[in-house]
């Protein structure tokens, strides 16, 4: 008799793993369908998503519909995402750095002199009241103009120098970065039609 106890005894764990075995791989084919369904849909709304920050950032009578896409070298690619060129216009390109909750991915402008015509925030995973005013036009528009290099400053901004979000370094410094990086490619990389 106490053989057949513990034979139950052990059987009931076995019962249990084969049942959240099914359970999951069950759930994993869910996900699996899942992803399928969605993830043209998902491409389709950044693409929609990526030309409409574009649109934003590029300078004047430039158009979304007439970029050609540049080659990134090898040594921008960690930060350099795209790059188009808009005909003798300008130029804009999509560009990423670690910021505060994880990556912020944002579009910049340029004109064909190099000097940034917008900056839109395309993607971000920062502090709700905090790093995520990176998106707030106040913010944004202080680079609008600006070439060479930009600094981030605490307080009032010169000439060169954006002010930073309160409460908010780390994002500014990203967003900050980002930009440069955009104005070192145009420099390294665009300028003069290369």
């Amino acid at each position: 008799m106490s053989e057949k106890k513990n034979l139950k005894a052990v059987s009931a764990p076995v019962k249990l793993g084969i049942i959240l075995l099914i359970i999951a791989g069950c759930m994993g084919l869910l996900l699996g369908g899942a992803n399928v369904l969605t993830k043209d849909r998902i491409a389709s709304a950044k693409e929609t998503a990526n030309k409409k920050a574009y649109a934003a950032v590029l300078p004047e009578g430039a158009s979304v519909d007439a970029l050609e896409e540049v080659q990134v070298p090898d040594e921008y690619k960690d930060s350099v995402l795209e790059a188009f060129r808009c005909g003798t216009i300008g130029y804009c390109l999509r560009v990423s750095s670690k910021g505060y909750g994880g990556p912020v991915i944002i579009a910049v402008g340029l004109d064909a002199s190099g000097q940034v015509t917008g900056v839109e925030i395309v993607e971000h995973s920062e502090t709700p009241g905090l790093g995520a005013n990176a998106t707030n036009e106040s913010f944004r528009s202080q680079y609008t103009g600006k070439s060479g290099s930009v600094e981030l400053v605490k307080g009032e901004a010169g000439a060169g120098q954006v002010a930073a979000i309160s409460g908010a370094t780390i994002t500014s410094r990203s967003v900050t970065a980002s930009v440069n990086t955009a104005l070192t490619f145009y420099e390294n990389c665009l300028k003069g039609g290369k």
